[in-house]
């Protein structure tokens, strides 16, 4: 019968690092996991205040806190795609 018990080396392989999560990351940064396609998505941005902007990130880490001038709190993909990289105001 061929195995279907999993090795410790098959279990090593497998490794959840909260560190490199997609998403926000938390002190204003957003991490957009694009699978190496290049794709750009539109993200609503929240500060401290509950105000909400928009900014467009391309693939990796986006510090979003420079362009808002309150603590920013939360961030997630508002579902635009195909813009180009770079803050566009208040919502």
């Amino acid at each position: 019968m061929l195995g279907a018990a999993s090795t410790p080396a098959a279990d090593a392989a497998v490794s959840h690092d909260l560190r490199n999560s997609c998403g926000y990351q938390s002190w204003g940064e957003y991490r957009h996991c694009d699978g190496g396609t290049g794709s750009t998505v539109m993200l609503d941005v929240q500060d401290i205040w509950g105000n909400i902007y928009h900014y467009c990130v391309g693939p990796g880490i986006t510090d979003l806190q420079p362009v808002i001038r309150w603590r920013v709190t939360g961030a997630w993909w508002n579902g635009g795609v195909g813009c180009a990289p770079g803050y566009y105001g208040p919502a």
